[in-house]
Formats: structure tokens, sequence, C-alpha cells
């Protein structure tokens, strides 16, 4: 049996393994663990959807900045008021405004993507990307439809990807987008870190796609609940609807080796050496070695 290490704690879905921190977020709160110790659990009085991003010891979530160091959270401001008139794009009231639906950081906290929802009365367009500066200002609305809102966005260093019923990768510089051909809007959104794979992970299949020349290299079809990928790109982790998870070598993407656990898993993170899961029962945060 693979051996498993519990971290005390809260636990949450959207998870984060990197350097020395694994961290758990759910709509409300963040735990932080350092060495698979428990350093801090963080509360916030609204939500904050999405997968935070770790920049040395600043915690990029949502609307503010946890410093971990610290344990104090800075909220960002100007930035709730940005998210609900749409970078001041519209005139708004309470109960006829856009809120968010998910958040992605930069790698560097130099901006956010926040996918944002109309509430109220009809006349804005119901579903937005904005990107915004660290401040909280509008440099662009990337995306608006008569559609749900996005629900999946990532940046990297050169791209930002957005979820879109089109899925669109947007050239970090000139925010050009390239079109991707699926046929479904992306539920979680994940590159290699040299930024040539990219991991979509979609309601009824996962694909993962060459960046360089925009071709699917591989796909699993299946009812998969959650995946992610390595940043050397070398192993793909795929959850299925059962909670059983699967390590996929991309370079053998015939054979899934399905990898024991004590118990239904819901959502994972890796990098190149360990896995990070939150199991259903319980909401228990384990980790273990990838291999």
């Amino acid at each position: 049996m693979k051996h498993w290490i519990t971290l005390n704690g809260n636990g949450g879905n959207k998870l984060v393994i990197k350097d020395h921190y694994c961290i758990a977020a759910s709509l409300f709160q963040v735990t932080v663990w350092k060495n698979e110790q428990l350093l801090l659990q963080h509360h916030t009085d609204t939500p904050q959807p999405g997968y935070p991003t770790l920049a040395g010891d600043q915690l990029y979530q949502g609307t503010g900045i946890l410093d971990l160091a610290a344990n104090v959270r800075h909220e960002i401001p100007g930035m709730q008021e940005a998210i609900r008139t749409a970078g001041g794009e519209y005139s708004v009231s309470h109960g006829n405004e856009y809120t968010p639906s998910v958040f992605a950081w930069a790698p560097d906290g130099s901006a956010v993507a926040v996918s944002v929802k109309w509430i109220g009365h009809p006349g804005p367009p119901p579903a937005k990307v904005l990107l915004l500066d660290k401040e909280g200002r509008l440099l662009q609305t990337l995306w608006e439809d008569q559609n749900l809102p996005v629900a999946a966005l990532h940046i990297s260093d050169k791209w930002i990807l957005a979820g879109t019923p089109q899925f669109r990768v947007f050239n970090k510089g000139t925010l050009k987008a390239t079109i991707l051909p699926e046929h479904l809007p992306a539920v979680r959104i994940e590159m290699t870190a040299d930024e040539k794979q990219l991991l979509l992970l979609q309601h009824d299949h996962i694909g993962l796609w060459n960046t360089e020349t925009g071709k699917e290299i591989n796909h699993w079809k299946g009812n998969w609940n959650d995946a992610t990928i390595t940043p050397n790109g070398k192993y793909i982790i795929a959850v299925d609807a059962e909670g059983k998870a699967f390590l996929i070598n991309t370079s053998a993407p015939l054979e899934q080796q399905q990898i024991e656990a004590p118990g239904a898993i819901f959502s994972v993170a890796a990098d190149d050496n360990r896995l990070l899961a939150f199991f259903t029962q319980g909401a228990i945060v384990r980790t273990t070695t990838l291999l």
C-alpha cells in the first residue's frame, strides 16, 4: 500500500503544491502547510473562487494577498469595486452587479484574470472575463458573451488561458487570442513549467495540447472529476467520477496505473515528485510520493 501522510487542519478542494508548501483552498478559507506541518489557516468573509497562486511567501487569492510569513491578508483596494462594475464599465447597485466566478493570478502577481457573472436586472452581458492589474485597474475585457460564466482560467508567463465555449489562448504581450477547437468549456486548465504542454479538463475527456503547434497531443475519454499534470510534463494524474486516481505516463498514454489510496479522492495537485489529494470522506488532505 502506498504511504500517505495526513495533513492536519481543514481541507479544501483547490490544491497547490510548490516548493515546501502544500495549500488547500475553499471559497472562504485557505490552509497552508510547510514541510507537511500546519503553518496557518485563514478565513475570508467574501468568497474567493479559484486556485491560489504562490510567489515566494506571498499567496495571491481572489481579491487579496496573504503574507505567509506574517499570516496577514491584505485586501487590494478597489478590486471588489472593479469586479462589481466590470472595471468601471457599468453603473451598479446592490443586487445589480457583477460577481466573481473564478480568479487566476499571474505567477508573479502582476495581474489577475477574473471570470464574472451579472446578477440583477437584464442589461449588461451576463458573462465576462476581465484582466486587471495588481491594483485592480481594468487592463482589458478579454471576452464577453450571452453565456454562462467561464469556469476555468489560467495565467502563465506567456499566456492567458480562458475556458470559454471556444477555448481561447491569449498572448500575454499582445492580448491577441487564438482559438483551440475544443467542443466543451474547460473546467480546469494547467500548463507544464516550460509552457509547451497544455492540459484541459473537460466534462467528458482530458486533452493534452502542444502550445507551439496548437495541436492536440493526446485525448483521454471518460467521466473525469479532476486532473493535473506534473511541471516536467511526464505524468498526468486523473481522478474519475468514483474517486479513483490514475497515473498516466505521457510518453505511454494508453497505460493508466491506478494509484493506491485510503479512500475516494476528489481533487489533486502534483509537483515532479509528490502528489497532494483532497479526499471526499472527512474533507482530509493527504500527500504521498508520486512513484
